[in-house]
């Protein structure tokens, strides 16, 4: 007989990652496990490897759970998402910058398939960052691949990258083909594609322990670079009062949900897994069936698809993905919202997911 998934909520054990520009405050911050003699950069909640740490599936995989259950936890529209890796298709770090990350450009899904993975978009929603904290989004203007190897060669990239200024509370979009880097000072939220391609351009010099750079890989990245390209700061918008849109493209949507006392929701059946990351505040998850879930600041539960209804309660705030019908779960649902398209289009950056999906949709 067929093992059967728990319609019900349950709590993720991440995988913690070490860096050389890592620090303590996913420790400090959001409670994190993190060694007090480690640079622990990321926390990949939802990492292949990333493990069920409540209820009868403890001690799982999520990669082992994909295997097992496809559709049942991951609905119609992530199990075509998966496709063709059969994995897990979404990737939520927590990111601590204490330094600034590598200067870095990440292909996108066509070019990475000659690799056997997907490419990355992703987005950045700021948790916490120093009063001068910055992102870098881009090129200035731009250049040619020669321009971009003498500009290396003479240590001058820096001079011709495009700065964000950013505070708690923004939201970046970064498609593939983007330079991009996180600046120091800034603790983030990240969903992206299920993806580990990065190429990097410039790590501003940096030497580890025994005095040897990092690798670089320059050529590899400026096969993938569009030099065009900016990361761009997204408006949300609000499908309610405690509901917001923070960004959306054909990859990932995601919302932020600020819950007082509680609100019920229900979901369009076995369509998407959702991923609910708490980011202030206690909060529970409870489905039809199961036992409510205690949800903690920094930790993440996955909810599958075959949970139609949830109640959450509590006060505090949640970060919640998913993989969106940009037609009914985004463009309908802000339209009757009163919103204007050009505000809709912006959720997705430079993606142009939504002006795509625009044209066919009718008031």
């Amino acid at each position: 007989m067929p093992e059967r998934l728990p319609a019900t909520p349950f709590l993720l054990e991440p995988v913690l990652v070490e860096r050389p520009w890592g620090d303590q405050r996913l420790a400090r911050l959001l409670g994190k496990p993190a060694p007090l003699d480690r640079r622990i950069g990321e926390s990949w909640e939802t990492a292949n490897e990333a493990r069920v740490a409540s209820g009868p599936l403890a001690g799982r995989t999520l990669h082992e759970l994909v295997e097992t259950f496809g559709e049942t936890i991951l609905g119609r529209r992530g199990l075509a998402a998966s496709a063709p890796f059969g994995d897990f298709p979404l990737l939520i770090k927590f990111i601590d910058a204490n330094d600034v990350l590598s200067v870095q450009v990440h292909p996108d899904d066509d070019q990475a398939l000659l690799l056997g993975q997907r490419g990355k978009t992703e987005a950045w929603h700021i948790l916490a960052a120093e009063p001068d904290a910055e992102l870098i989004v881009g090129l200035t203007e731009p250049l040619t691949p020669a321009t971009l190897r003498a500009l290396l060669a003479q240590r001058k990239l820096a001079n011709h990258l495009r700065r964000l200024p950013v505070q708690a509370g923004d939201t970046v979009v970064v498609p593939a083909g983007t330079l991009h880097a996180i600046g120091a000072g800034i603790l983030l939220y990240e969903i992206q594609e299920q993806s580990d391609i990065t190429y990097r351009f410039y790590d501003w010099d940096r030497v580890d322990a025994a005095g040897h750079p990092r690798p670089l890989h320059i050529e590899e990245g400026l096969a993938v670079l569009r030099p065009e390209r900016r990361a761009q700061r997204i408006q949300p918008l609000a499908l309610e009062p405690w509901r917001m849109i923070l960004a959306a493209c054909r990859y990932f949507l995601l919302e932020r949900w600020d819950v007082r006392t509680h609100q019920r929701l229900s979901f369009v059946p076995d369509e998407t897994f959702r991923l609910a990351s708490c980011i202030s505040g206690a909060l529970t998850i409870a489905a039809d069936e199961g036992p409510p879930l205690p949800l903690s600041l920094g930790q993440t539960a996955l909810i599958p698809a075959s949970s139609h209804r949830i109640t959450v309660e509590g006060s505090g705030t949640l970060l919640v993905a998913s993989i969106p019908d940009l037609r009914t779960d985004v463009i309908a649902p802000l339209r009757a919202a009163g919103h204007a398209d050009p505000s809709i289009v912006q959720l997705g950056g430079e993606t142009e997911d939504l002006a795509t999906a625009l044209p066919v949709v009718h008031p």
